[in-house]
């Protein structure tokens, strides 16, 4: 029997196979023109298919829900697929001309524009780009599948869709994340680009969980371009930019930011460090992971899986020579004592902690058993932040159709507490620093937001 080699392009991987097994793995050989692919190798649980696309989704997915296994993409040259598919007939007439080719692919190309997952995807993209929405939220029901967006920090529902939809759905965004779609039973973590109809092209982040009615998504839209690093445009005051701007000068010592979740946190590290990043500064970045990237710093990620964590980072980043460091999280009393100690060596140090407001950090540093001493002598500033929907400025918070519910964009409220406090305690600090509802009475004053939605954001704090 016949054995044939393919390539794949890019890794350059062999693959040997026979008309015997193709014939074996796929007997509607229509359905191979089709999709334009051709099963190269299998094994028990996952099938690699010859495609001349990469963005071949549509026959990996059917492949998928044919031999429910996993589908592995091997892309291969156009030439080389047309000769596969023709070595599948025995018969001495080609399986198909050139023409047919043409057609095939023709066929394929209207294929996916009209089908109607496509189109979904590609409305759903295009309207969080417009809406500014951070996170998509694909959730299965018992009836029905349900699509939220988190748009200015609030879910809002997107799409109530039939439950028929939902595998077809899902597997495709499992595809496109490069997740093995034959997988039910344990979450998955994926990324994947898409470019949509208006050629804009969006980074996703992909976390699958499952549920009692199926998977749900969540996919986090990554924002490589930030509207502004302007402090003042953030929302801090003047005087809070100041102070912000003196720590910022100091040759070293260590700057915090706090808050919850999706406060914003990353964006103000990511200003501070545009205002530093100049020529004569070496700025290292460890990262988990890396949202937005700055021509001029030297970002790494963390990778758990090879024990890659913040700590190993930090302690590889002095052996590099750095003048600026910026650790993306303190998570435990290892990366809280290797920040203090390179803030204290000649670095200024930049990370976030998760507490509420900023004199908790103080606490949480000492509950991670750093002496108070060495906070007095190394912690300049400590920022505290939250985000609040800004109100519209065509309708005012009435609701209009550019906004539909009276907000539209945020702006960041803040607390301050520098080292000008005589010692970081609450019987001093407070008579240097405001606190978050103070900034947020500003807003108001200034009508950037109203008293409901700053009661929304900080409840009784």
């Amino acid at each position: 029997m016949s054995q044939y080699t393919v390539c794949e392009q890019q890794t350059e991987r062999i693959f040997d196979i026979s008309p015997s097994r193709w014939q074996q793995n796929c007997e509607e050989k229509e359905l191979l023109l089709r999709y334009l692919a051709v099963p190269v190798q299998e094994t028990e649980h996952k099938l690699w298919l010859a495609v001349d696309d990469e963005n071949n989704l549509t026959a990996c997915e059917i492949f998928a829900f044919m031999t429910h296994k996993q589908i592995e993409p091997v892309v291969i040259a156009s030439d080389e697929l047309k000769y596969l598919l023709n070595a599948l007939s025995p018969e001495q007439q080609p399986l198909y001309e050139e023409s047919e080719l043409a057609f095939a692919e023709q066929e394929q190309e209207q294929l996916n524009l009209s089908d109607p997952i496509i189109q979904l995807l590609d409305n759903l993209f295009k309207f969080c780009l417009t809406q500014n929405a951070s996170d998509i939220h694909i959730e299965p029901r018992k009836q029905k599948l349900i699509i939220r967006l988190r748009i200015d920090g609030v879910l809002h529902l997107y799409k109530s869709l039939s439950i028929q939809l939902a595998s077809r759905l899902i597997s495709r965004i499992k595809l496109l994340a490069k997740l093995d779609i034959s997988e039910l039973r344990q979450p998955q973590d994926g990324q994947f680009s898409f470019t949509t109809a208006l050629a804009d092209t969006l980074d996703f982040r992909v976390s699958s969980l499952p549920t009692i009615y199926g998977e749900k998504l969540v996919l986090r839209l990554q924002k490589n371009k930030p509207t502004s690093f302007d402090f003042l445009q953030l929302g801090f005051n003047p005087q809070q930019q100041t102070t912000l701007l003196n720590a910022l000068k100091q040759p070293q010592g260590l700057i915090l930011v706090t808050g919850p979740t999706g406060s914003g946190k990353s964006i103000t590290l990511y200003s501070a460090l545009n205002y530093l990043n100049q020529m004569d500064k070496h700025i290292l970045t460890a990262e988990d992971p890396v949202e937005i990237e700055i021509d001029g710093l030297i970002q790494t990620q963390v990778n758990q899986s090879i024990n890659l964590d913040f700590s190993q980072l930090l302690r590889t980043f002095l052996r590099q020579d750095p003048d600026i460091i910026m650790l993306g999280e303190i998570r435990d009393e290892e990366s809280a004592k290797m920040a203090l100690r390179a803030s204290q060596t000649g670095h200024l140090v930049l990370s976030t902690l998760h507490t509420n407001d900023a004199l908790l950090a103080v606490e949480r540093l000492l509950q991670l058993g750093i002496q108070e001493y060495e906070i007095q002598n190394s912690l300049l500033l400590v920022i505290a932040q939250r985000l609040v929907r800004k109100l519209c400025k065509k309708c005012r918070g009435i609701g209009c159709d550019e906004c539909y519910q009276g907000y539209k964009g945020r702006i960041g409220i803040y607390q301050c507490l520098s080292r000008t406090a005589k010692k970081f305690d609450k019987q001093t600090a407070y008579l240097d620093f405001s606190s978050l509802r103070e900034s947020a009475k500003q807003k108001i004053e200034q009508q950037l937001t109203n008293e409901i939605e700053v009661d929304r954001v900080l409840g009784d704090e």
